[in-house]
């Protein structure tokens, strides 16, 4: 996606052959990655949750927009999927917590007899045929399809028909690349989702959607490409271009933002946790400021060539040590358990979960030791789950 692009003239911005392009790309990926975490991540799920309620009650008619969006009239020219009221769609996917409500899903029939009613968690009951609305007022669920899927949760009629438009069946009909010439997204728009489409689907349409709304909006007082540089250029510290780029994202049919961004902070704080602790930007930015500047007569000094001999060292004669592990500090007894009769154990360091663990422990490595070796009774640092998005997520922007 960030070399093939999508068969248009846009595609996901890596950055270019220059070290500040390329910081301004790990930026746009570090953005995308922190709405991909609140979007579909947190609740590892391909189509959009049922999440917005009431007392406990999630109705049902959410299926038709959430957070009083209505997504069958978020229309736009020449790209958008026809509704139809005949069409029947149950999601393949929903959130996986306990007492959550079912799958979104969609059916003909309005009107007396086909009110789709309410979920109540407290029940964990599914109560039907009573008008009980969503917040835009719907009390049933005909032509109801177009709820977000894929990594982004895309949404709409204009936004899944830009997706059969660019890479679907409509580009490959109408003589255009299409990475997907036999997916009809408007006919069949969970197939993002389906367990007989590709994994990766869910990514590129995601991806799509970020190239095509973020990366390219603009408006006679903000270009999101010239913001980016000015936001890295000025140290990345300005929250408030963070969240416009959310408020794009979320909702760009309303420039006005009288909407309140679901999850915003933990947007930012995404963002901020990429960044930072993982693609470490502020680093690679401090390098950039610290290059020498152009002389007078306009060119740039050379740097000092520094050559280091290499050194091979000897092959090790003990067995590797163990993966990366966490600490625990022995537990030493409270106070009350301890007798003046019996001395107290000396703790002993410990290694679990790590076939591959000498059986020495290094002695500045006291306390309880837990393998990280991948095992399913070991446990992953927090950041590592975030390292195996970010490879999934670049491996998919460079096909």
């Amino acid at each position: 996606m960030g070399i093939e692009g999508f068969g248009a003239d846009f595609m996901f911005f890596l950055g270019d052959d220059d070290e500040a392009s390329f910081i301004y790309g790990l930026v746009n990926l570090a953005l995308f990655l922190a709405n991909v975490m609140v979007e579909s991540i947190k609740t590892d799920s391909c189509d959009e949750p049922n999440w917005q309620h009431v007392s406990g009650r999630y109705a049902i008619s959410n299926s038709c927009g959430q957070d009083g969006r209505s997504y069958g009239d978020e229309g736009c020219e020449e790209y958008s999927c026809p509704v139809d009221p005949l069409m029947e769609i149950t999601a393949a996917t929903s959130d996986n917590q306990d007492r959550a409500p079912p799958p979104l899903h969609c059916k003909p029939g309005s009107g007396d007899g086909y009110y789709s009613g309410y979920y109540s968690s407290q029940t964990a009951m599914e109560i039907t045929n009573t008008p009980y609305s969503n917040t835009a007022g719907r009390t049933d669920v005909e032509g109801c399809c177009w709820w977000g899927r894929g990594a982004l949760l895309t949404r709409g009629t204009c936004n899944i028909g830009k997706l059969n438009y660019y890479i679907g069946k409509r580009a490959a009909d109408e003589g255009r690349p299409s990475l997907y010439p036999d997916i009809d997204f408007c006919t069949n728009p969970e197939a993002t989702c389906s367990s007989s489409s590709p994994e990766s689907l869910r990514w590129k349409t995601a991806m799509l959607e970020w190239s095509e709304r973020v990366q390219r909006y603009t408006n006679e007082n903000w270009v999101y490409l010239t913001k980016l540089e000015y936001f890295v250029d000025a140290g990345m510290v300005d929250d408030s271009f963070v969240k416009m780029v959310c408020r794009i994202l979320a909702n760009a049919w309303n420039e006005a933002g009288s909407t309140q961004i679901r999850m915003e902070d933990e947007r930012v704080e995404n963002f901020y946790m990429i960044a930072n602790n993982i693609f470490d930007i502020q680093s690679l930015i401090a390098k950039k400021t610290q290059q020498p500047s152009m002389t007078s007569n306009g060119i740039q000094p050379l740097l000092p060539v520094i050559y280091t001999p290499v050194v091979k060292l000897p092959a090790p004669t003990y067995s590797p040590i163990a993966p990366p592990s966490i600490m625990f500090e022995p537990t030493v007894p409270a106070p009350w358990m301890q007798t003046n009769d019996v001395p107290l154990p000396t703790p002993l360091p410990v290694s679990v979960g790590n076939d591959d663990a000498t059986t020495e422990t290094p002695t500045n490595y006291p306390g309880f030791i837990i393998g990280l070796d991948g095992n399913a009774s070991t446990r992953m640092p927090v950041y590592s789950g975030v390292w195996l998005l970010v490879a999934a997520v670049v491996s998919a922007a460079l096909l």
